[in-house]
């Protein structure tokens, strides 16, 4: 398993046994204690494992035990495996399960990060035991796995004492730190706005006005009828209170503020007195309005009277070519 973070820093949080019970996915714990002499401590909870398509959850408890560098006056980061031993039943059945693994951290190829190098055994009875052994084995590696991630970002968030990470300057990620510290490069063109670095004399550059965003600008009131627009023409002349709550300034022939009045009338001649609703709903006018379609009554009404017209003219014409007939 590998750990972006260095081996000193890897190896002094595997030495924090609660750190450790938090970073291992799906165990919740409920008890710490002293488990011997030798520095070991016994964590007991409950630990969920997802395998095969199935949850099985198992109470126990898990033994850590780390090996050198172990003591008062070791060094945090002098640890060299962390020996974990483990034992449970199952919730909700009949089921055991006993675990053996050693834990040992490693320099990286790269020379930065850290490979946890995990070797054990987990022998188990009960719903364990029916899956096969490589889905058992897919299990154990995607939990491995995820217990590495969570291992860097504990560490990240919160460096164990001695560790590089913690003596550096700010932490790791704090203000002051490497990675939380903003500023110019040595040499650069510096912060962003900062002309002076590069070019003296320069002044900075005029600031963006602000611009409304498009959904917040102000829409027209709904329609004003002429009615409404001669009532507010007569309230102005009458000198309503438009034109009386502006202070100072000429007044103008209607007793409003001169320009004030004029603005508002010309406001009211050339706004279209519609909402927006009605402006994207209202059909187009002039050269560019839809050609009604011919009525289907009209033929109709035609028929109406041009049909008896017809006959007269037919029975006129046979009673005309009768009387020619007689005559002959």
């Amino acid at each position: 398993m590998y750990v972006p973070l260095s081996v000193g820093s890897v190896r002094a949080a595997l030495t924090d046994s609660a750190r450790v019970a938090r970073c291992v996915p799906g165990f919740q714990q409920e008890q710490q204690e002293q488990a011997d002499g030798r520095g070991a401590e016994r964590v007991a909870g409950r630990l969920k494992v997802r395998i095969g398509g199935s949850t099985i959850t198992y109470r126990g408890a898990l033994t850590l035990t780390p090996h050198g560098g172990t003591g008062p006056a070791a060094a945090p980061d002098a640890l060299e495996r962390l020996e974990v031993e483990g034992s449970g039943g199952e919730a909700r059945g009949e089921g055991t399960v006993e675990l053996a693994l050693s834990v040992e951290p490693r320099s990286a190829d790269d020379g930065e990060g850290t490979a946890l190098v995990c070797v054990g055994t987990v022998t188990g009875t009960g719903r364990l035991a029916a899956f096969e052994q490589k889905t058992a084995t897919s299990a154990g590696v995607r939990l491995l796995d995820r217990f590495a991630a969570a291992l860097g970002d504990s560490i990240r968030a919160e460096p164990p004492a001695g560790s590089p990470e913690a003596e550096a300057p700010g932490g790791a990620s704090g203000d002051g730190g490497p990675e939380g510290r903003e500023g110019p490069v040595a040499g650069g063109i510096g912060a962003p706005g900062d002309n002076e670095r590069a070019i003296p004399g320069i002044p900075e550059p005029e600031p963006e006005p602000e611009r409304t965003p498009l959904f917040e600008t102000e829409v027209p009131p709904s329609s004003l009828g002429r009615d409404e627009e001669s009532e507010l023409d007569a309230a102005e002349g009458a000198g309503g209170t438009a034109g009386a709550d502006e202070p100072g300034g000429p007044e103008g022939p209607d007793g409003g503020p001169e320009g004030l009045n004029a603005e508002a009338a010309h406001a009211r001649r050339t706004m279209i007195g519609r909402s927006a609703e009605e402006v994207d709903h209202a059909p187009p006018r002039g050269r560019y309005a839809p050609v009604p379609a011919p009525e289907q009554g009209s033929a109709t009404a035609t028929l109406r009277w041009a049909a008896p017209a017809a006959a007269a003219m037919v029975a006129g014409a046979v009673v005309l070519g009768r009387v020619l007939r007689r005559r002959r």
